[in-house]
């Protein structure tokens, strides 16, 4: 290894003289990065390029990199200090210091430059520490020269806080390029708290945290605010700054900038992101030139997208330049940003940047434009409360539009007792100047009302809803698909399957017609929701994911995709898929909380049933504390989610063995939806009878195995009625238990390897799990386990013995979607008609027609009209 440590001073014309000098020391407060170091050395490339604005550490990792040189390779490190240099200077540096024996000059400098590298033997390190930071065309392409046409032994290493002029995607193509950017020099968390050590300094994990994202790595921001502190001055200068950090930003970043760039950092510093049309619009026409500059010249520009069009400044440099004093007004930046955003259709931000410009007025004005749908993108209804609380409360119910909006923010929140407000707020416009306005006014009521109905458990919301759907103009068909959905939830809850089924399609019809892929992601989850309830767990999974696929195709963050992900949570539950399916709820908890959405309350419960069900009862609790905490915090009515609390803590209690405490609570939530007092709540559509059955299993272990047979009994009886086919099958297994306990052995044989049979079709591990847990060896019996087979691939596996495939009355058990095309061709549809009413394709009916005959043992249409109708299923 050669390192050159005699310092030689090399005068040039156009600048100050460049030294030659030893590798720098090391900090003495040095946090070694070997994630860095080893990707850097260990690199087959010609040019390692490590670019970032000041303050990140760069020539100290090359620095930390020189020092482990391999011993068969020649260093040569330049301090260029970001001086000008030309290729005769570089010529002359290296001419100095590599062995003699290098050919005569020609005149042409890059030729005389290759030939000299050409006369090196073994491996040879080029260092240039701090690149000049002003363009230099010469030299620039010089270099771009020698890394193309140079010996592979020659290697170049670059820091430098300017983007140079070279042709970078060309060397990473052929594979000679490492680059490391500001991201990748940013202090990670366990660097970070490396170098609070050597601070001495032990920071409380909230502190830490808000240093992290604070400063978001900048090590020299860092280490600046660490300086002579303890706990209480960091939390201090993360809010206020330090005079030594403001000097360092003004000397290193602002002092060799021009006036125009530095007005364009004060400006941008405001701005929560920026692109170039943007910065166009608020820089006066210079806006895509300067941000060009700026990004080249690696002042603190960071791309927040994959496509390279947006942007912001470093968070911890914005915070600086904000409090800098500065001539320029923040007011006009603000207005015109909300200018810009306005004309685009991104209300959100064009309603924020009015705020900080204080200008309410001109927020309200904006509000007004913002889309109902928006409402389903990102956390935007968390922020369009936060605006509420923000703009005065006569200008947020100045306008009809105003109020209606903030009517759905506040029924996506579930925050409904809010919404009696704004229907009385809404009921101060009555009467408009003519019976049109009046009559679309009271519909726009209507559907408010109805939806919160639906959602308090209300039986009138169904009469709300189909009232505003006959008023309701096409300009008003958002309400129009929240009026089908609310529709379809109350048919669900009432157990009418069929009637569900049309009002989703007609709503999924009218939300593709407009071309919303987020309303129709929301009758999604209804129309998958249907489907579970019809035991058709496949289709539904599919329709799950293929609706998620389309929504991440089109917005990152949404309730709709956090919603769909606690419903992939439930589905893989019921399939025993326990792993998946905590994850999922977890993901979708995640999504629902980021959004706002008060769906969010299922995340909670669909973990505390699920650690439940696997004798978690410790975690259990502490997810029904949580849900609990939860809805008190954001004012949710006990309405919203009432009695699914109590059906969740009841089913904990029975899963331990509390038959009284379960007993007591079960008689609670019968109390409030037996005799149609409320209607069972979204998600929770077969409450009622969940709750006989959990009643029906408490009496059969108290010993009244009678009145549980007889109520299970019953129990299938109606679902298998009403095609509610998951229900059955659970109710099936419960009945086997409580018949095999009441001493009735061959029936509950029977009955048990029908549950079974029933649970393979259908893939349904879930109901398997009580009955494993109170008899093992009996299921064992009926499904023997190999070693290391879960449930689940034991269900999967069984096999239907030949005098149960013979079949029976069960066989005559049609699908949901079969029960559907029945119904349509009982009302004298054609194929065709079916084919566009369902949104599946003519051959698909036509097999669903076949089938339905098959199972019903007819020849004709007419005949399997006539065979359902004797059976009770009209």
């Amino acid at each position: 290894m050669s390192v050159r440590f005699n310092p030689v001073a090399l005068g040039t014309d156009a600048a100050a003289p460049v030294q030659v000098a030893t590798v720098p020391r090391l900090p003495p407060v040095h946090v070694p990065r070997p994630r860095l170091v080893s990707a850097l050395v260990d690199a087959d490339c010609r040019l390692r390029l490590i670019c970032a604005p000041a303050g990140f550490g760069k020539s100290v990792l090359m620095s930390e990199c020189a020092r482990q040189v391999p011993a068969d390779t020649q260093l040569i490190w330049l301090d260029i200090s970001g001086r000008q240099l030309t290729p005769t200077d570089l010529y002359e540096q290296l001419r100095r210091h590599l062995p003699v024996g290098a050919p005569a000059p020609t005149g042409d400098i890059e030729r005389d430059l290759l030939d000299l590298l050409r006369t090196t033997r073994g491996a040879l390190w080029i260092m240039l520490d701090d690149f000049p930071r002003q363009a230099h065309a010469a030299f620039d392409a010089c270099l771009d020269r020698l890394f193309e046409q140079g010996p592979d032994s020659v290697s170049w290493w670059v820091t430098s806080r300017r983007q140079p002029a070279w042709k970078l995607p060309r060397l990473l193509l052929q594979g000679d390029l490492l680059e490391v950017q500001a991201e990748a020099l940013a202090l990670s968390s366990p660097e970070l708290r490396q170098l609070l050590r050597a601070h001495r300094l032990d920071l409380a994990d909230d502190t830490f945290k808000q240093l992290l994202a604070g400063s978001e790595g900048w090590l020299a921001g860092v280490s600046l605010l660490l300086f002579n502190a303890d706990e209480q001055a960091v939390r201090e200068r993360l809010v206020a700054g330090t005079p030594v950090l403001r000097d360092y930003v003004q000397r290193e970043v602002l002092e060799q900038q021009a006036e125009e760039v530095r007005r364009a950092l004060f400006s941008l510093a405001r701005m929560p992101r920026f692109s170039q049309q943007l910065c166009e619009h608020v820089l006066d026409g210079s806006g895509a030139d300067i941000l060009d500059l700026l990004k080249v010249n690696q002042l603190f520009v960071r791309q927040i997208d994959n496509c390279g069009e947006w942007f912001r400044l470093w968070r911890p440099l914005a915070s600086i330049l904000q409090r800098m004093s500065t001539t320029l007004s923040p007011t006009q930046t603000h207005l015109r940003a909300c200018q810009w955003f306005a004309n685009r259709g991104e209300m959100r931000e064009a309603v924020e940047h009015a705020l900080w410009a204080g200008q309410p007025e001109v927020a309200a004005n904006f509000l007004q434009r913002y889309g109902q749908e928006q409402l389903l993108i990102g956390d935007n209804v968390s922020e369009f409360m936060r605006w509420r609380s923000e703009l005065p409360q006569d200008l947020f119910n100045s306008t009809t539009r105003l109020i209606v909006l903030h009517g759905w923010a506040l029924i996506l929140s579930a925050r409904l007792d809010e919404v009696d407000d704004c229907l009385a707020n809404l009921a101060k416009f009555f009467p408009q100047p003519d019976a049109r306005r009046q009559a679309q006014l009271l519909a726009q009521w209507q559907a408010l009302r109805g939806f919160q109905a639906r959602l308090r458990g209300e039986p009138e919301a169904r009469d709300y809803c189909l009232q505003a759907l006959d008023v309701l103009s096409d300009h008003a068909w958002a309400q129009r698909v929240l009026c089908y959905q609310v529709l379809t939830q109350q048919a669900m809850a009432e157990g009418k399957l069929d009637q569900a089924q049309l009002y989703n399609s007609e709503g999924m019809k009218l939300a593709r017609l407009k071309g919303s892929l987020l309303y129709e992601g929301m009758l999604s989850v209804d129309r998958i929701q249907l489907l579970e309830l019809s035991g058709e767990f496949e289709r539904a999974a599919g329709v799950l994911e293929e609706s998620l696929m389309a929504l991440r195709d089109s917005v990152r963050h949404s309730p709709i995709i956090g919603r769909l992900k606690l419903l992939q949570g439930h589905l893989l539950a019921y399939q025993g898929l326990d792993d998946a399916a905590r994850e999922a709820f977890q993901q979708g908890r995640t999504e629902t909380e980021t959004c706002g959405d008060s769906y969010v309350f299922f995340g909670y419960a669909g973990l505390a049933e699920l650690a439940a069900r696997n004798q978690e009862f410790p975690s259990a609790y502490h997810w029904l504390r949580e849900v609990e905490r939860l809805t008190q915090w954001r004012h949710v009515p006990e309405a919203r989610f009432r009695g699914i609390l109590a059906l969740l803590t009841g089913a904990t209690w029975l899963h331990q063995g509390q038959l009284k405490k379960a007993r007591s609570i079960f008689m609670q939530v019968l109390d409030l939806y037996e005799g149609h007092r409320y209607l069972a709540p979204s998600g929770f559509y077969e409450i009622l009878p969940r709750v006989h059955r959990y009643l029906a299993v408490i009496d059969m272990l108290s010993g009244r195995g009678g009145l549980a047979i007889d109520t299970l009994q019953a129990l299938i009886e109606q679902s298998v009625r009403t095609q509610r086919l998951a229900l059955a099958c659970e109710c099936r297994f419960t009945l086997a238990e409580a018949l095999y306990l009441h001493g009735r052995q061959v029936e509950a044989e029977q009955e048990l390897r029908k549950a079974v049979d029933e649970a393979a079709r259908q893939q349904l591990v879930k109901p398997l799990y009580e009955l494993q847990h109170r008899q093992p060896q009996w299921i064992a019996r009926v499904l023997p386990a190999a070693k290391g087979e879960s449930l689940r691939d034991r269900l999967l596996q069984f096999e239907r013995e030949p005098d149960d495939a013979a079949g029976g009355a069960d066989d005559m058990i049609l699908s949901n979607r079969e029960l559907t095309v029945l119904r349509l061709i009982a009302q004298g549809f054609s194929n065709q008609e079916i084919a566009e009413q369902l949104f599946i394709s003519l051959h698909t009916v036509k097999t669903h027609a076949r089938r339905i005959n098959t199972k019903l043992g007819v020849a004709r249409r007419t005949q399997a009209v006539a065979r359902a109708k004797s059976l009770g299923w009209f």
